[in-house]
């Protein structure tokens, strides 16, 4: 029970982090839907990742986050994961163009960038 609660306000904390450099993710902005969302997510890594695993033998796990990314958004309202475009970027004779983002790259960089901030957080906050 209590590895579940701290996961729930990890994957809240994580949301929160993500949300504030992240332009393709909408999140509820009350604390009792970060808390509903962190417990959302939670109960999906539990339950839809090991699935996930099972069915591509391993080899896909980043697959299982996008998938629960994916359930989260359509379980949790205000949640959104949205595609959208980076400004283009000039220094020194150096420059990037804008570049466009899609709703199905959207949910990878997401899902991807909400893992390491996970994991990251994990080993800060609660070192085994």
């Amino acid at each position: 029970m209590r590895d579940w609660l701290r996961q729930s306000l990890l994957h809240s904390f994580s949301l929160f982090l993500l949300a504030g450099f992240y332009p393709g993710i909408i999140v509820p902005g009350q604390l009792p839907q970060w808390l509903w969302a962190g417990l959302v997510m939670a109960l999906l890594d539990r339950l839809v990742k090991p699935l996930i695993k099972l069915l591509t033998l391993g080899l896909l796990s980043w697959a299982g986050q996008a998938l629960v990314l994916f359930l989260a958004v359509k379980i949790v309202s205000g949640l959104f994961i949205v595609g959208f475009t980076a400004p283009a970027w000039q220094q020194a004779g150096f420059s990037i163009p804008a570049l466009r983002i899609n709703l199905p790259v959207s949910y990878l960089l997401a899902s991807i960038l909400l893992t390491f901030i996970y994991k990251l957080l994990d080993g800060v906050l609660c070192p085994d």
